[in-house]
């Protein structure tokens, strides 16, 4: 800056605005008076009620059906039923799935639940195979988040395998909560709903499209080789909701 002044590329009236410019948007947020963020006040101000409902409905938008051929989720949003929920995270997300599960049974679904992690062994999957088999319809609601140095991001190679042999006898749906490239380990999965990420609008979002409480109109930013491609998405619009009224706002922490 310095150079540019001494040799003219820059004059001192340019350089004084700039800097003034800089001043006025620091006096504006309050920079003057309190330069640090105060952490006691995030969640006031994140966790209220306006900020809540924006990250809902963008959490709700965002929402994309890629699949569904056999119709099982037209079905599940067209009356209440008995269901099996396994959830799956890592030990950063030990809450994963139980948001969902609890809007879930508050709208009226009889809901079985089982959670899975990467360390768990083959009692786990027993646990989790005796659950689905007592339910007709089964979710799997999967955070698989990218983490760095953690390798490849995907699904355990037994729960992708689970997954697949629970869509082959009875009626499943897969959810991402996470990595939106599940079904290259699950290709013959029949329904697959991606909401992106595993934070607690994305699954409120997830549980109210599983209720018919909200329309599904995301389209696909990126590409799911071999079959999907930016723009994919079945829209399901408020035409085909059931002819029942959600509550207002029903609030999980």
């Amino acid at each position: 800056m310095m150079a540019a002044l001494q040799n003219g590329r820059v004059s001192t009236n340019r350089l004084d605005a700039s800097v003034r410019r800089v001043l006025e948007i620091k006096r504006n947020v309050g920079l003057f008076a309190r330069r640090t963020v105060p952490l006691d006040s995030i969640a006031h101000i994140v966790g209220s009620r306006t900020f809540q409902d924006a990250a809902d409905d963008i959490a709700q938008r965002s929402l994309t059906l890629v699949r569904d051929t056999t119709g099982t989720l037209a079905r599940l949003r067209s009356a209440r039923s008995r269901m099996a929920v396994i959830a799956y995270g890592d030990e950063l997300n030990s809450y994963v799935g139980q948001r969902m599960l609890e809007l879930m049974r508050a709208g009226g679904d009889t809901v079985g639940f089982f959670r899975l992690w990467p360390m768990s062994g083959a009692a786990s999957y027993d646990s989790a195979r005796f659950v689905i088999n007592r339910a007709p319809t089964v979710v799997f609601a999967m955070n698989v988040r990218p983490i760095a140095a953690r390798g490849a991001i995907a699904l355990p190679d037994s729960l992708a395998r689970l997954i697949m042999a629970t869509d082959s006898v009875k009626p499943t749906v897969l959810v991402s909560l996470g990595s939106p490239y599940l079904l290259n380990q699950t290709p013959t999965v029949k329904s697959y709903l991606i909401a992106w990420s595993g934070v607690r609008p994305a699954e409120r979002a997830a549980a109210r499209a599983l209720l018919g409480w909200s329309p599904i109109r995301g389209k696909l930013p990126i590409r799911i080789p071999p079959a999907y491609s930016i723009g994919a998405g079945i829209v399901v619009a408020d035409s085909t909701l059931p002819p029942i009224k959600p509550p207002a706002r029903v609030i999980i922490p």
